[in-house]
């Protein structure tokens, strides 16, 4: 489902954070991942931020590659980010 505005972009964006925090909990150090949750944590913070936001388009794709990579099971999450970036490109 598309997100459609600032708010549903934080709670999406901070259920991926969790999601990441559960994964690290299972699996230990993961500094990819690590360093991907501290990043997704920082862009949920300029949701209503729309031109900062905008510039932080690129590091959300590159979150979404880490996850991608290294939480491959997850379907729901790669998803979820999906829809964060296109919340980016055509919500905003």
């Amino acid at each position: 489902m598309p997100i459609s505005s600032a708010s549903e972009f934080e709670a999406v964006a901070s259920q991926a954070v969790i999601k990441i925090s559960k994964v690290l909990y299972e699996r230990g150090d993961v500094p990819p991942l690590k360093k991907a949750r501290r990043e997704l944590k920082s862009i949920a913070a300029l949701a209503r931020e729309g031109e900062q936001l905008k510039a932080k388009r690129d590091s959300l794709q590159a979150i979404a590659e880490t996850i991608r990579l290294n939480i491959t099971r997850d379907e729901d999450l790669l998803n979820d980010m999906w829809d964060l970036l296109d919340y980016i490109d055509y919500g905003l």
